[in-house]
């Protein structure tokens, strides 16, 4: 109620005062008139009385003419009518605006919802509603603009009205003109809203760790993954299927690149099982992964080991079936794919395993947005498809936005790789096989001697074997079995020189193994009992050597050291203009605080649980695709 009487009070006191000045106007006319003719009768009577009678009236009229009371009547009126006047400029224009702010608000808000590329009504139409809502239809000016195309539609409209001044042209009652005033005012507006999806490029990093078995985060993972790609390749067409492209990163103590793209990486050929590296810490001061680091064949990045944790894991598998590194394409990057169906496959195919490295998940992250990495993606990716040549230059001209979209449920944890010598060197143990072919794993046990002394000298005559399961007669001996001549040959009669991490062939199927040709075939935690148990309860080998291969595993990076790098990728990234999304999933303090700290701004970051994380993509893919009004 207070707030309509003083929106009314102003009109209310200028109606009142107009009324009672047009009162007064006539008042003061009558008044003026009666003097006036009382002057004239008075200058008669004068004419025609006696000298003295004369005398005495022109006393009495210098008397009128010195006399001043009522002389400021007049000027009052004229400051009064100019008083008026303002006022009720002021009103007019207090409406002028008012009008023109609410045709302007309902014009930028009707081009806004046009413009939307989800929008399935005729723009044109959306604009003519909303100014019908909003009791304005005559307001447009003529048809709004569309212009649109597969990525982008732009709309602009224009509104105008003449507003009536109803008390600007007041003070010309006053005034003896036969002209006619003109008294309106227009009010006019423009608005133009565009949404253009231009060149983008976005990386799905996603925990894959162990821990996303638990309380469904991965069944609720799955389809937040799949709205979100469905969202944000909505706008690509036929003829624009690279537009959007989308990489998804599934990480956990690792990130697998897969065999097509690892083998484009200079890496330590140690194995060929698998395709993880170890990043130096060097490296995630920037954004960069180049394939080749240095620029040297054979001196590029380290390739991590091949094991299995022994957690999870069936732990009698030859070879081992669940390696800390997967092998093939099983949890591998799927790079600048634009088909939604075989990134929601990838999605759906991903196995939780392993523990959580997400400073190595945003390194690779960032690192497939980064224009080094294009050389590899040139060999990788199909010439024939429009994302060929990605990832683009930062400053392509048609312009590129990059984006990376992160989501744990945990906090960084230990990263391992195996330690020396069970990285590149020789093991002690040995393989008389049946044939060149032979797996390790089918010789038989009687078949297989370990090396007990000597190993760490370059001659063999005080090299000494333990044979497994073999009678105490002759269970040890100078020479591994199936190999009698040993004493009398050296290392060069092998088939093929030892290489770090490779085993050494003999011309008689007796096979020197490697450490790594150990470990990628047994699990981890049952090495030492079924090579150094026997061996042990002999008393030819120490307890140390005994357990030596159950901690032959070293600490490649830690929690503490892990939160850094994360932090340095994530600002070197944000330095490049990448965008990055963090969701924290139900993840614990530090974890949810080293995402936050990651994210382009605390509007980018989100804390959800359980379906929420749908809730979370979709406003991602959203903010993604958002609108932007040009002028």
């Amino acid at each position: 109620m207070a707030a309509t009487f003083a929106a009314s009070w102003p009109l209310s006191c200028l109606i009142f005062a107009t009324a009672a000045c047009s009162i007064d106007v006539g008042v003061m006319r009558s008044r003026m008139a009666a003097t006036v003719l009382k002057w004239e009768r008075l200058e008669m009577s004068v004419n025609t009385t006696p000298a003295l009678t004369r005398k005495g009236y022109a006393g009495r009229r210098g008397r009128f003419r010195r006399d001043e009371s009522g002389g400021v009547t007049f000027f009052g009126l004229v400051l009064f009518v100019l008083i008026l006047g303002l006022g009720g400029m002021a009103v007019d224009f207090m409406r002028y605006e008012t009008a023109r702010a609410k045709m302007q608000g309902t014009l930028d808000r009707a081009v806004l919802a046009a413009a939307d590329l989800d929008q399935e009504q005729p723009p044109a139409d959306v604009v003519r509603n909303y100014f019908e809502t909003a009791g304005m239809s005559d307001f447009l000016s003529g048809d709004p603009s569309v212009q649109e195309g597969l990525n982008y539609r732009i709309v602009n409209a224009g509104a105008e009205v003449k507003l009536p001044m109803r008390f600007v042209g007041f003070p010309r009652a006053f005034l003896q003109s036969g002209e006619e005033m003109d008294r309106t005012l227009k009010v006019s507006g423009t608005s133009t809203a565009e949404e253009r999806v231009t060149n983008v490029e976005v990386s799905l990093v996603l925990d894959v760790s162990s821990s996303m078995q638990r309380n469904n985060r991965f069944a609720n993972l799955v389809p937040a993954a799949h709205d979100f790609i469905d969202a944000v390749l909505d706008n690509n067409g036929e003829t624009a299927e690279g537009l959007i492209s989308i990489s998804t990163v599934p990480y956990s103590a690792v990130v697998n690149p897969g065999p097509a793209l690892g083998g484009q990486f200079d890496m330590t050929d140690h194995h060929d099982e698998s395709n993880c590296i170890l990043v130096p810490d060097s490296m995630f001061d920037q954004t960069a992964l180049p394939p080749d680091p240095d620029g040297t064949a054979g001196a590029g990045y380290t390739r991590l080991s091949h094991f299995d944790y022994g957690a999870d894991t069936r732990t009698w598998a030859h070879p081992i079936d669940r390696p800390w590194c997967f092998p093939g394409t099983e949890n591998a990057i799927l790079p600048f794919e634009t088909d939604r169906q075989t990134l929601k496959n990838a999605v759906s195919a991903m196995t939780n395993f392993g523990n959580t490295a997400i400073d190595l998940g945003v390194k690779w992250g960032v690192g497939l947005l980064d224009p080094a990495i294009r050389p590899a993606m040139n060999a990788v990716l199909d010439p024939a498809t429009p994302v060929h040549g990605r990832p683009l230059d930062w400053d392509d001209p048609n312009g590129v936005l990059k984006v990376i979209v992160l989501m744990s449920d945990g906090a960084n944890t230990t990263e391992y790789d195996l330690g020396e010598p069970y990285k590149s060197g020789l093991s002690s143990i040995w393989f008389a096989k049946d044939n060149a072919g032979q797996a390790l794993w089918d010789v038989d046990q009687d078949q297989i001697s370990i090396q007990t002394r000597g190993q760490g000298t370059s001659w063999r005559s005080d090299d000494w074997f333990f044979h497994l399961d073999a009678p105490y007669w002759d269970d040890e001996g100078d020479h591994p079995r199936g190999y009698p001549d040993y004493q009398s040959e050296t290392s060069a009669d092998a088939q093929n020189p030892q290489s770090p991490g490779r085993g050494q062939a003999y011309d008689n199927d007796v096979y020197h193994a490697s450490w790594q040709d150990i470990f990628s075939g047994w699990v981890r935690t049952e090495i030492y009992r079924e090579f150094f148990r026997e061996p042990y309860q002999e008393r030819e080998i120490s307890y140390n050597t005994y357990v030596a291969t159950y901690y032959a595993l070293e600490e490649a990076v830690n929690g503490s050291k892990a939160d850094t790098r994360l932090s340095q990728v994530c600002a070197a990234a944000r330095d490049r203009n990448i965008v990055i999304y963090s969701v924290a999933f139900e993840a614990p303090s530090r974890g949810r605080n080293a995402l936050r700290d990651c994210a382009s701004s605390p509007n980018h970051y989100f804390d959800v649980d359980g379906v929420e994380i749908s809730e979370a993509f979709s406003a991602i893919a959203s903010d993604i695709r958002a609108l932007k009004l040009t002028q």
